[in-house]
């Protein structure tokens, strides 16, 4: 069907319709999450150690337009369900800031928020933004067989039964020298999502030493197995009790995830006009949640780096946002009231 990143969407798709037919919920461990993020961050990294800097400088109003427009977009999706009552104004913001999920379930619970309200509308905005990319990676492209702004990653990339000897032996020590090295300073740097960002900083440091490219770009069949354990993540988190628990709230909490990717839409155009950056690109790094599979499809598709770098503020960003709300919003009610 030339669908990238399509190992991500068949496990999504398959254990999507297990969790609802089955009302169970399936959520990869640790053990197997960790390893996939490291080697998602790895191969859409890579490409970073190679920008000059007129490339950077020339992300930067991308960036801040991105930010601002997912910003805005999540503050009028989360209004809306705090006013018609689904839950408090924290827990509502969690709910909708589009920027790692399982950080928003982290935060929800410290904050002693409705971590059951989060954590379905995060899980149910992530699943169906992942479901989505498909239909729309086509339709930004325009129905052809090339993405974004190179060319597709699949056609230069081996069969994922018969990669390279050296390059896939190359790959699998540095990412176990990433793991390793991340699992050893998760606890003293204290970084939201350590599996991806320190394992993205680790994989950049390694190509600005002179590792070659190809040893920080696994293939092969590990590549499929870190996209089948995120296409799991993504799709066997819902099943029928969670969503009948809040089902007063669905119609209020789709509405809100569908504004939010309409908000993505007009940023990613918005961005591609005033920037001359690929729409698909443009779409891929604003897309509201989902990172590790939208960094993903845009490593299959070939696109710019400008990806990575978005969807990275713009995670750190809503982290940051998310951990100061009860200061914000305490600072706002006492000001109303004086």
């Amino acid at each position: 069907m030339g669908v990238p990143a399509s190992w991500i969407v068949a496990f999504l798709v398959s254990f999507g319709a297990y969790a609802i037919l089955s009302d169970r919920q399936t959520t990869p461990p640790p053990t197997l999450m960790q390893p996939a993020q490291v080697v998602i961050a790895m191969v859409c990294v890579a490409p970073l150690s190679q920008l000059d800097g007129a490339t950077v400088v020339g992300y930067i109003v991308p960036t801040v337009l991105a930010l601002v427009v997912t910003l805005a977009v999540c503050a009028a999706a989360a209004f809306l369900l705090y006013r018609s009552g689904a839950a408090s104004a924290v827990s509502s913001l969690l709910a909708t800031l589009a920027g790692g999920a399982s950080g928003m379930t982290v935060l929800a619970a410290e904050l002693k928020e409705d971590v059951r309200f989060v954590v379905l509308t995060q899980y149910l905005r992530m699943s169906l933004v992942v479901l989505t990319l498909p239909v729309f990676v086509h339709f930004f492209a325009g129905g052809g067989d090339e993405f974004g702004g190179g060319t597709s990653a699949d056609g230069d990339a081996p069969a994922w039964w018969d990669p390279g000897l050296h390059p896939a032996l190359g790959a699998l020590v540095i990412w176990a020298a990433v793991w390793v090295t991340v699992r050893l300073t998760r606890r003293v740097v204290t970084l939201p999502v350590p599996y991806l960002l320190l394992a993205m900083l680790l994989t950049w440091v390694a190509g600005l030493a002179g590792v070659p490219d190809q040893w920080l770009r696994p293939e092969g069949l590990v590549l499929v197995l870190a996209y089948a354990v995120i296409g799991v993540q993504a799709g066997g988190t819902l099943t029928v009790s969670a969503l009948r628990q809040f089902s007063h709230s669905l119609p209020l909490i789709l509405s809100a995830v569908a504004a939010m990717i309409l908000g993505a839409i007009l940023a990613a155009v918005l961005i591609a006009y005033s920037s001359g950056i690929p729409l698909i690109d443009a779409y891929l790094a604003t897309v509201p949640g989902g990172i590790y599979a939208v960094l993903a499809f845009a490593h299959d598709a070939g696109s710019e780096p400008i990806v990575t770098v978005v969807q990275v503020m713009r995670t750190l960003a809503m982290l940051v946002i998310g951990a100061y709300l009860p200061t914000v919003i305490g600072w706002w009610g006492r000001r109303r009231h004086t």
